[in-house]
């Protein structure tokens, strides 16, 4: 399992367009925050952690474009046929793939954050804002991580980059665009969707009540990575049904 997941993380540092991606998707996380707080965006009850986690929600789209492509990309270049002669166990392949995935939009959103709460606290006048629990970012983290295992999966799942990244797209932003339609399920779906995670985590921005998840945000993330879990599941039961 260890050298496959080591091969996988190769894979992402050496080919130009997984690792430079990657590293657009965490640049855009404090670019944005930079934005949103240059031009006012922060309300008066906002903290400097959670004007950091301001570009969230941009780089949830990104982080998981790139976990889809870097799935499906290898059915489009038809590469995929080398790494199954590679690691001819498909769950190896399969896990060691995940944790690649996990491992580098890990790293990546902990750098980001990390640059986006200083690049908060550079550009604030000081005192106007105040510091908050930088701890909580890592709900983006966490979020990142989540979205990104998920774009993977979905990749494996439908083997076409651009389906792949419809289908990330769609989910992370469907739920509050749809919100007024699910009525009593609000809370738990658009509560326990990425975006609304980290900001239940972060705090700053007031959610409205029926937006929140009704047990917490620590339920909310757990409820998130259930959901990311299954979707996993799901790709790898396709995967063995396909190329098993």
């Amino acid at each position: 399992m260890r050298s496959a997941w080591r091969a996988e993380l190769l894979k992402i540092t050496t080919v130009r367009g997984l690792w430079l991606s990657a590293v657009l998707a965490a640049v855009a996380i404090p670019t944005t925050s930079l934005l949103v707080v240059s031009t006012g965006g922060l309300g008066a009850r906002d903290t400097a952690t959670s004007g950091a986690a301001t570009g969230s929600l941009i780089g949830l789209l990104a982080y998981g474009a790139w976990g889809a492509t870097f799935a499906a990309g290898e059915y489009a270049q038809r590469t995929m046929v080398v790494s199954l002669a590679t690691v001819p166990r498909r769950a190896v392949l399969y896990a060691a793939k995940l944790a690649a995935t996990a491992t580098a939009a890990a790293a990546g959103a902990v750098v980001a954050s990390g640059v986006a709460l200083l690049t908060v606290l550079a550009v604030t006048p000081r005192g106007e804002h105040e510091l908050g629990n930088p701890a909580a970012l890592i709900g983006v983290v966490l979020a990142v991580v989540a979205v990104a295992v998920c774009g993977t999966a979905v990749g494996m799942l439908t083997r076409s980059p651009s389906g792949s990244i419809a289908i990330v797209v769609v989910a992370l932003l469907a739920p509050k665009a749809a919100s007024g339609l699910l009525g009593g399920l609000q809370r738990w779906v658009v509560g326990a969707s990425p975006d609304t995670v980290i900001t239940q985590i972060v705090g700053g921005a007031q959610l409205p009540a029926e937006q929140a998840f009704p047990h917490g945000a620590w339920a909310a993330a757990a409820t998130m990575v259930l959901v990311g879990a299954a979707v996993s599941v799901a790709g790898f039961v396709s995967f063995l049904w396909r190329d098993g």
